[in-house]
């Protein structure tokens, strides 16, 4: 070949080459195989992923999560002076986030095992940042979820809430039917609910298909915006210019106006014919705060109660208070797992999606990290750059876990406030989640030992785990602070559930008899709200009531709904449930989060696979990725 056409031909391959390189989509996700002791394996995730990991703390944390926090910086500092800028500067000047990070970080680090923080320094020296950095990634979980919950729950102590319901035009008195579940048919006042909570089933059965009903709301501080009313009734949307909604000021025996008390009467145009109905109650008040911008009212979570009609036959436990979702909230994280019977081959699977904060970028730092440690048992989790742990791991000895986060006011911020009331600072105690989910992968040899070290711990906030092993065992833990006046533990007893699907498990099943997350022996399932732990907190303090989960919980009934549809997903494959039918339930729409979606992950512990979807949103829209972890790195 000629010198000049040499050259050419030449040239033409490197240019072949190198556009072959540019038209690479750039990975989804990181893989880290790390050996050693735990400073080195910390040291090879710093620096294999330093520029990740500063993108990925500057990215969440101060552009995301710190101007997050500071916007609730007045919902909090009015009940909380210590966070008033004007008494105390230092939290001003958007100060107030970062101090709380850093405060909740340095006292959490108390109860972190000395191996991780010998892995967190490694992370922290290899990628060349400050170690109060790190330690701030691995703890803000922790911080966050229970600050968000403080503040969502005051911001609704403001807003209006339902307090009564009542039946009108066709009595449920005489109809020979325990209407409300309450094991007394016929008793007198069955058509009204003078003390309204939240129920993860119907509220009423067998009500008369012309029967209108009567909402009550209370507003503690302001009266009710008559133009702020939304009743919605499985799809159907009903306001003040509605014909079918009335919407007065009731009087007390005297006849003076119940001011702060708002009746709002559906009757509808036509009988009920669905034979189940849900209604979801919208409503904000006339009180406009200014702080946060922009200018505002006080409006209420969506509260929704469901009832069915004449002729269901269900008594109210049975019938789901799922209703159908109006596009304002989406699907929590979800975990399932199932065996034997449920698949087609006997072997166990977990899956678990995770969804809470991506804000646009934890997606872009997904990793799925596996340790090969000196001593101890090999294992792999899903998580992000610079964080030591992750939601859903497996180790070598076949030991699967997925972890959901479940609201609760029953935390150590709370006890804070218990202790010194309105001079508490929001300082987090206990153990991190993330170190507790190491402690199972580096302990546990099956899903006993793994749900008893979740029961055993001093949780941070409310938990709920799923653990499933290669021999077939599968374990469900949901746990709490359990907090009293002065911040003392109450009874840790009390704030703690541990069930498996297994015939004969009392705990495994609620009063009723009917097991609290299976359709049958071989499977089970986790959201993000408590089952046995439903009444995981009532405490009245005069200013305002700590209520429990499900009566002010922004995921509560999302968390319900996602259930329900997930037990007819369970159902309909009950034995077919191969590894491409989780997935593909995975992926129902109905289990998705479409905007806050992080990993997606399933597991098969008996082969030693872990299954990861990582590095889009929703998670679920990747294609899962095996990792062996039988395999050496």
């Amino acid at each position: 070949m000629p010198a000049m056409q040499k050259h050419a031909f030449t040239l033409l391959v490197v240019v072949l080459a190198l556009t072959a390189c540019a038209a690479q989509p750039p990975p989804r996700y990181q893989v880290l195989h790390l050996t050693g002791k735990p400073y080195d394996r910390g040291f090879q995730h710093g620096q294999q992923m330093e520029s990740l990991i500063k993108s990925f703390y500057t990215t969440l944390l101060t552009t995301s999560l710190i101007p997050y926090l500071n916007r609730n910086q007045p919902d909090i500092a009015a009940y909380l002076h210590t966070y008033d800028a004007t008494l105390h500067p230092e939290y001003g000047n958007g100060q107030f986030s970062v101090l709380l990070l850093q405060q909740s970080a340095k006292a959490l680090e108390a109860s972190i095992p000395q191996a991780y923080i010998d892995e967190m320094k490694g992370i922290a020296d290899g990628a060349h940042m400050d170690y109060q950095d790190i330690l701030v990634l691995n703890t803000f979980v922790d911080t966050t979820l229970a600050a968000r919950g403080i503040t969502y729950f005051l911001q609704q102590a403001g807003a209006p809430r339902v307090t009564e319901v009542e039946w009108l035009g066709a009595s449920l008195v005489g109809d020979g039917v325990d209407n409300n579940g309450d094991g007394t048919t016929d008793e007198p006042g069955e058509s009204l609910i003078a003390a309204y909570e939240s129920l993860p089933y119907a509220m009423w059965v067998e009500v008369p298909q012309a029967a209108k009903v009567r909402i009550r709301m209370h507003d503690d501080d302001a009266m009710v915006d008559p133009l702020s009313v939304r009743i919605l009734v499985d799809g159907d949307v009903y306001t003040q210019a509605s014909p079918e909604l009335q919407i007065v000021t009731p009087t007390d025996a005297t006849g003076q106006p119940l001011i702060h008390d708002t009746d709002v009467t559906l009757t509808p145009a036509a009988p009920w014919t669905q034979p189940i109905v849900t209604i979801q109650v919208q409503a904000g008040d006339t009180k406009i705060s200014t702080e946060p911008p922009p200018s505002h009212e006080h409006r209420m979570r969506t509260e929704q109660f469901t009832l069915s009609t004449k002729g269901f036959g269900q008594p109210p436990h049975l019938v789901p208070n799922m209703g159908i979702s109006d596009g304002t909230s989406q699907p929590p994280s979800i975990s399932f797992a199932l065996r034997k019977s449920a698949t087609p081959d006997g072997q166990v699977r977990l899956a678990h999606h995770f969804s809470l904060l991506d804000a646009g970028t934890s997606h872009k730092h997904t990793v799925v990290q596996i340790h090969h440690p000196d001593t101890g048992p090999s294992y792999a989790f899903v998580g992000w750059v610079g964080i030591a742990y992750g939601f859903a791991g497996l180790n070598s000895e076949g030991v699967a876990y997925g972890c959901n986060h479940s609201d609760t006011l029953n935390n150590p911020l709370v006890g804070e406030f218990l202790t010194n009331f309105f001079d508490a600072q929001l300082v987090s105690s206990g153990e991190p989640i993330g170190f507790l989910l190491r402690d199972i992968l580096t302990q546990a040899h099956d899903a006993d030992e793994a749900a008893a070290l979740a029961y055993d711990t001093t949780p941070t906030f409310g938990w709920n785990f799923l653990f499933a092993d290669k021999g077939g065992k599968l374990r469900a833990v949901e746990v709490r602070r359990d907090v009293g006046m002065g911040g003392v533990i109450a009874d840790p007893g009390q704030g703690r559930a541990n069930w498996t699907p297994d015939p004969g498990d009392a705990a495994g099943v609620d009063q009723w008899g009917v097991p609290w997350a299976s359709q049958k022996p071989d499977d089970i399932r986790m959201g993000a709200h408590f089952r046995p732990l439903a009444n995981d907190f009532a405490m009245d303090l005069g200013i305002f009531n700590l209520r429990p989960q499900r009566d002010w919980s922004s995921y509560y009934f999302s968390s319900v709904r996602a259930m329900a549809n997930l037990a007819q997903q369970i159902t309909l494959n009950y034995g077919k449930f191969d590894l491409a039918t989780v997935i593909a339930t995975m992926r129902e729409p109905v289990l998705v989060d479409q905007h806050d979606s992080m990993t997606a992950v399933v597991i098969e512990p008996g082969l030693g696979l872990l299954h990861a979807a990582l590095g889009t949103v929703p998670a679920t829209d990747s294609s899962f990725d095996t990792f062996d972890l039988t395999s050496a790195p």
